[in-house]
C-alpha cells in the first residue's frame, strides 16, 4: 500500500506540473483549482511520507487484512474523485465531502455503523460548513466595502486584517458548535458523527481562510462560484 501511494503521489505531481490551467493574478504560477502550489506541495509531502514508509517499514510477508484493504481502496477512490472533481464543485463542497467521509470511517473502526444517521451527518456537516462559509464570505466583503467607501478604517480593506478576522470567526464558531453538539449527540454513533462534523467544519474553513485569505490562493469555488 505504501509503494503503490508513493506512485500514486508522484503521478499526481505531474498531472498538476503538467496542466494548462488559467494563470490568475492573485496566483502567478498556477491557477485552478487553488493554483499550483497547494496541489503540488501536498503532492510532495505525500510522496515523501510514503517513500519513507515503504522504505523504512517493509512489512515481512504480512498479507493486507481484508479490513485494511477495503479501507485502502476507499481512501484510494476517493482520493481520486476529489482530484477530478474539485474543479467543477469547488474546493469548500468536496473537501467537506471527503475529509467528513474518511474522519467517521477511520474514527468508527471496529464498531457498529449505522448508515443513516452517518449519511444525515455528512449532510448536515455539508449544509453547516456552507452556511458557515457564506456567513464568513458575507462579513469580510461587507467589512471591505464599508472600508473602501470610507465608513470604516482603511484597516478594515487590509486582506491580511480581514483573514485575521475569518480565523476569529472559525474558532468561535467550532467553540459554539462544540458547545452545541455536545448537548445533543450524546448516543454512541452520535458522538462519532458529532466529531467527525465538528472537525471537519474547522479544518475546511481553517483552510479556505490560510491559502485563501493569508496567501490568496485560488480554491476552486465550483457551484458556490456566485
Amino acid at each position: 500500500m505504501p509503494a503503490v501511494m508513493t506512485l500514486m503521489s508522484a503521478l499526481y505531481f505531474v498531472y498538476v506540473l503538467t496542466g494548462e490551467d488559467t494563470i490568475l493574478a492573485a496566483d502567478a504560477v498556477g491557477g485552478d483549482p487553488g493554483g499550483k502550489v497547494l496541489p503540488l506541495t501536498m503532492a510532495v509531502f505525500l510522496f515523501l511520507g510514503f517513500l519513507y514508509i515503504t522504505v523504512k517499514e517493509r512489512p515481512e510477508g504480512a498479507q493486507m487484512d481484508p479490513g485494511t484493504r477495503r479501507l485502502f481502496v476507499i481512501t484510494l477512490a476517493l482520493s481520486v474523485l476529489y482530484v477530478m472533481l474539485i474543479r467543477h464543485i469547488g474546493f469548500v463542497i468536496l473537501t467537506t465531502l471527503l475529509l467528513y467521509s474518511l474522519e467517521y470511517i477511520y474514527t468508527s473502526l471496529g464498531e457498529e455503523r449505522d448508515r443513516r444517521q452517518a449519511v444525515l451527518g455528512g449532510a448536515g456537516t455539508l449544509g453547516i460548513t456552507v452556511g458557515a462559509f457564506f456567513v464568513m464570505r458575507m462579513i469580510t466583503r461587507n467589512l471591505m466595502g464599508l472600508a473602501r467607501a470610507g465608513v470604516l478604517p482603511g484597516i478594515f480593506a487590509v486582506t491580511a486584517f480581514e483573514a485575521c478576522i475569518s480565523m476569529t470567526y472559525v474558532g468561535l464558531l467550532a467553540f459554539v458548535l462544540q458547545k452545541a453538539l455536545s448537548r445533543r449527540f450524546t448516543g454512541a454513533g452520535m458522538v462519532r458523527i458529532r466529531q467527525a462534523g465538528l472537525l471537519t467544519t474547522t479544518a475546511v474553513l481553517f483552510l479556505y481562510v490560510v491559502f485563501k485569505q493569508f496567501f490568496s490562493v485560488n480554491l476552486a469555488a465550483g457551484i458556490l462560484n456566485f
